[in-house]
């Protein structure tokens, strides 16, 4: 099973949730865009989550695929957000860097 649409919709859950004031403010210091930017950024980090996992998978089992991805997604970003909200930024990060490495695989 590819992952990629899991790591991408990690990172735009990320976007999204650093785009509300309440999960921005425990991350000062960081240079993070406006929260305009991240919430386009973070919406159509899910829409290409889900273009890939159909594109791979095809229709039916890519978006069921995509659905089960996404859960499993939010549910680890609400757990290092509430634990390590840093870390969570920076594995967002990572993941999105390690995605098109993945699709070789």
């Amino acid at each position: 099973m590819p992952y990629e649409s899991g790591l991408i919709s990690f990172a735009a859950f990320t976007c999204l949730a650093l785009s509300m004031k309440k999960h921005r403010s425990g991350l000062e210091p960081l240079a993070l865009p406006s929260p305009g930017v991240l919430r386009v950024l973070g919406w159509g980090l899910l829409a290409l989550s889900a273009g890939v996992a159909v594109f791979r998978l095809g229709g039916a089992l890519g978006v069921t695929s995509w659905i089960g991805q996404m859960c499993v997604a939010a549910a680890l970003l609400v757990l290092l957000m509430s634990w390590r909200p840093r870390a969570a930024t920076v594995l967002a990060g990572v993941g999105l860097i390690c995605t098109p490495f993945l699709a070789f695989l």
